[in-house]
């Protein structure tokens, strides 16, 4: 019996490591998916509106977009975060959720059309979802920038330009993490973005 000791006790040891790694540095998002939920609840003005995304950022050869990182704890990246909506294309359609809520028909597009009274074009989107994952928790932080160009009837009416930031940290659900500063960032830029859109189309 005790020369079958030390051969538990490091079995034990392996088995404990793996429950660490498994449970800790294993558990992060890879490819991210917004599920956003709006956050205007006043209607604001009526009629078409079209919002345009010229897909600025082309996607990568696999076809997804690589929108982050994700570094251990020793600052080292150790995996790529990927969407398979390109960022232009993120932001298109959280603020059709939300301009469709003020009472406009939102009418997405890729290109201008040759007549429109009311148009949003998304000129830039960047967005980046960065992760620091360790044994005990992962550390996710969120950028978005954007910048649109408000139209009515065929001319330029404004250029606007907006940024938001958030950082947050979970022990549990980790792999939610990512997803959730995607959509909290999203909707602060849209908070800022959507009045001013409003306020533009309407005056």
């Amino acid at each position: 019996m005790t020369h079958c000791t030390p051969c538990r006790r490091n079995l034990l040891a392996l088995c404990l490591l793996a429950l660490l790694f498994l449970g800790g540095c294993a558990t992060y998002t890879r490819q991210i998916v917004l599920r956003y939920d709006p956050v205007t609840t006043t209607r604001f003005g009526g009629g078409d509106l079209y919002l345009v995304n010229a897909e600025p950022q082309p996607p990568t050869a696999s076809g997804a977009w690589a929108i982050g990182t994700t570094k251990n704890a020793e600052n080292q990246i150790i995996d790529t975060l990927w969407s398979g909506v390109s960022p232009a294309g993120l932001v298109q359609n959280a603020m059709g959720r939300e301009l469709d809520r003020t009472g406009y028909q939102v009418i997405p597009q890729k290109k201008a059309p040759d007549l429109s009274n009311k148009l949003v074009e998304i000129t830039e989107a960047a967005i980046s979802v960065d992760q620091v994952s360790n044994i005990s928790r992962i550390n996710a932080s969120c950028t978005i920038r954007i910048s649109l160009t408000v139209m009515r009837n065929g001319a330029p009416v404004r250029k606007l330009h907006y940024e938001a930031k958030g950082t947050d940290l979970a022990i549990k659900d980790r792999d939610r993490l990512a997803e959730t500063m995607l959509r909290n960032t999203m909707q602060d830029i849209m908070r800022q973005a959507v009045p001013d859109i409003v306020a533009i189309l309407e005056q």
